[in-house]
């Protein structure tokens, strides 16, 4: 009898599981795991060294449905026949967050760029054509990472990777939840 007990109680605190990502946890995620320093381009002819460095996270704060990111690049552009330019490229994106069930882990998805601000404003290259890469690189790095992944070590955590959670958002977090 108390086995069935047990497991009745299990199921029932079971089925309404449920565990809220904050943007603090993302953000420490994030901050252990994100940057990158890429090279775009032929070298000698036109390239931009990019280094990626830190991304401030918002939940919901855009758009209700959305996750906002706010990420900072260093970019220095070479072209041959003028002196290398040093850039600083702030840009704004928000995405859907979405919960993959294999990872267990939540991504992104449908990243739009929501503003880019470079400093210094007034460019002496082409600069359309070397930013548009460097914007599509930082944005493809946050589409095909997790910007939070559940532990194995966390009990609760645990029991919703092998469940299949729905991900909201309220109150300025992600809620996953059985």
């Amino acid at each position: 009898m108390k086995i069935i007990y047990a497991l009745f109680l299990s199921l029932i605190l079971s089925s309404c599981a449920s565990y809220s990502v904050t943007e603090r946890e993302i953000q420490d995620y994030l901050d252990d795991r994100s940057g990158f320093e890429r090279t775009v381009g032929i070298k000698g002819l036109a390239h931009a060294n990019i280094k990626f460095e830190n991304v401030k996270v918002g939940i919901g704060r855009v758009s209700s449905d959305r996750v906002n990111l706010d990420a900072d690049s260093k970019a220095q552009i070479s072209i041959q026949g003028q002196s290398t330019q040093d850039l600083q490229i702030k840009v704004s994106f928000s995405a859907i967050p979405y919960y993959d069930k294999e990872e267990g882990a939540i991504f992104l998805n449908d990243l739009s760029v929501e503003e880019i601000d470079i400093q210094p404003n007034e460019l002496n290259l082409p600069s359309k054509q070397l930013l548009s890469p460097i914007i599509e690189m930082v944005g493809q790095y946050l589409l095909t990472r997790p910007v939070y992944r559940l532990s194995d070590e966390d009990f609760k955590q645990s029991m919703l990777k092998t469940a299949r959670p729905e991900l909201l958002i309220k109150n300025h977090e992600l809620v996953i939840q059985i």
